[in-house]
Protein backbone atom coordinates (compact mmCIF):
# COMPACT_ATOMS: atom_id res chain seq x y z
CA UNK A 1 0.00 0.00 0.00
CA UNK A 2 1.01 3.32 -1.08
CA UNK A 3 2.40 5.66 2.22
CA UNK A 4 0.81 8.63 0.99
CA UNK A 5 -2.71 8.06 1.78
CA UNK A 6 -4.29 11.28 3.26
CA UNK A 7 -4.90 11.34 6.86
CA UNK A 8 -8.41 12.21 6.65
CA UNK A 9 -9.33 9.96 3.70
CA UNK A 10 -11.97 7.82 6.28
CA UNK A 11 -13.47 10.68 6.69
CA UNK A 12 -14.00 11.67 3.16
CA UNK A 13 -16.13 8.12 2.88
CA UNK A 14 -19.60 8.70 2.23
CA UNK A 15 -22.17 6.01 4.06
CA UNK A 16 -22.50 4.29 0.27
CA UNK A 17 -18.79 4.70 -0.12
CA UNK A 18 -18.37 2.99 3.33
CA UNK A 19 -21.06 0.29 2.31
CA UNK A 20 -19.36 -0.60 -0.99
CA UNK A 21 -15.61 -1.10 1.07
CA UNK A 22 -17.10 -3.49 3.25
CA UNK A 23 -18.85 -5.59 0.45
CA UNK A 24 -15.70 -5.90 -1.71
CA UNK A 25 -13.57 -6.71 1.38
CA UNK A 26 -16.30 -9.52 1.57
CA UNK A 27 -15.04 -10.98 -1.46
CA UNK A 28 -18.74 -9.32 -3.56
CA UNK A 29 -18.99 -9.21 -7.02
CA UNK A 30 -19.64 -5.86 -8.47
CA UNK A 31 -22.97 -7.45 -9.66
CA UNK A 32 -23.65 -8.44 -6.14
CA UNK A 33 -22.74 -5.54 -4.12
CA UNK A 34 -25.41 -3.60 -6.72
CA UNK A 35 -28.00 -6.14 -6.10
CA UNK A 36 -27.24 -5.40 -2.42
CA UNK A 37 -27.15 -1.89 -2.43
CA UNK A 38 -30.13 -1.83 -5.29
CA UNK A 39 -27.63 0.05 -8.10
CA UNK A 40 -26.50 -0.85 -10.89
CA UNK A 41 -23.42 -2.83 -11.55
CA UNK A 42 -21.74 0.00 -13.36
CA UNK A 43 -22.54 2.04 -10.95
CA UNK A 44 -20.83 0.25 -8.21
CA UNK A 45 -17.56 0.18 -10.96
CA UNK A 46 -17.96 3.71 -11.01
CA UNK A 47 -17.76 3.84 -6.93
CA UNK A 48 -14.69 1.26 -6.84
CA UNK A 49 -13.05 3.36 -9.06
CA UNK A 50 -13.73 6.55 -6.46
CA UNK A 51 -12.50 4.35 -3.82
CA UNK A 52 -9.28 4.07 -5.16
CA UNK A 53 -8.76 7.74 -5.62
CA UNK A 54 -9.66 8.84 -2.81
CA UNK A 55 -7.89 6.59 -0.68
CA UNK A 56 -4.69 6.53 -2.97
CA UNK A 57 -4.50 3.19 -3.14
CA UNK A 58 -3.77 1.34 -6.50
CA UNK A 59 -5.93 -1.73 -6.04
CA UNK A 60 -8.66 -3.76 -4.26
CA UNK A 61 -5.94 -5.63 -2.36
CA UNK A 62 -4.52 -2.28 -1.52
CA UNK A 63 -7.96 -0.89 -0.89
CA UNK A 64 -9.11 -4.06 1.29
CA UNK A 65 -5.82 -2.98 3.45
CA UNK A 66 -6.78 0.46 4.20
CA UNK A 67 -9.89 -0.55 5.38
CA UNK A 68 -8.60 -3.03 7.94
CA UNK A 69 -6.24 -0.69 9.00
CA UNK A 70 -8.77 1.67 9.30
CA UNK A 71 -10.92 -0.42 11.43
CA UNK A 72 -13.62 -0.48 8.92
CA UNK A 73 -13.10 -4.08 8.58
CA UNK A 74 -11.76 -6.84 11.01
Amino acid sequence: MENNIPPDAVNKLSDKLEQVLILVAEGATNAEIGEKLFLSKRTIEKLRADLIIITRTRNTASLITFAFRNGLIV
